[in-house]
């Protein structure tokens, strides 16, 4: 299971790099290869979920600290639209102590939320809860890229599985 000192360290950001040349050279892994299997193990402990704004917005409310940030895969696909990331709790600690991200208030993390709203977001899950609530861009999601891959990884949210 991803955890938040695999965020702090940048650690998530070689794995998503590991897993993406993986996942865009799908055909070149034959079903059952365990490389394969391994970045389908990895990827489907963030148990990711499609969320909408207003379940983004009940998570923000119920955290004790929320920073906003770059989406962490953005690193990777720097050509990529900027949208923002909202981190909570303990990620959020994690992520504003390497200045990733900046501690907010819940309400600015709701304009953030707000200002992206078109957009469906994913939860995942870090050390165990949900701490990411990523505006994911689907072009370069991992989550996304897995999904194409068929791994399937991403849930809808079923009224408070989160």
């Amino acid at each position: 299971m991803p955890t938040t000192d695999d965020y702090r360290t940048g650690k998530i950001v070689e794995g998503i790099r590991k897993a993406e040349l993986v996942l865009d050279n799908r055909a070149t892994y034959p079903i059952g290869d365990p490389a394969f299997e391994r970045i389908r193990e990895k990827i489907v402990a963030f148990r990711p979920v499609w969320i909408t704004a207003e379940e983004a917005a009940g998570l923000i409310r119920q955290a004790e600290m929320v920073a906003v940030g770059e989406r962490v895969c953005r690193a990777l696909h720097p050509e990529s639209p900027v949208t923002q990331t909202v981190f909570l709790d303990e990620l959020a600690e994690a992520m504003a102590g390497v200045e990733k991200a900046e501690i907010v208030t819940a309400a600015a993390a709701m304009q953030v939320v707000n200002r992206q709203s078109r957009q469906r977001f994913i939860a995942s899950m870090v050390s165990g809860k949900y701490l990411e609530l990523c505006t994911a861009w689907p072009p370069d999601c991992v989550f996304c890229k897995a999904e194409r891959a068929g791994i399937r990884c991403i849930g809808e949210h079923p009224d408070s599985r989160i």
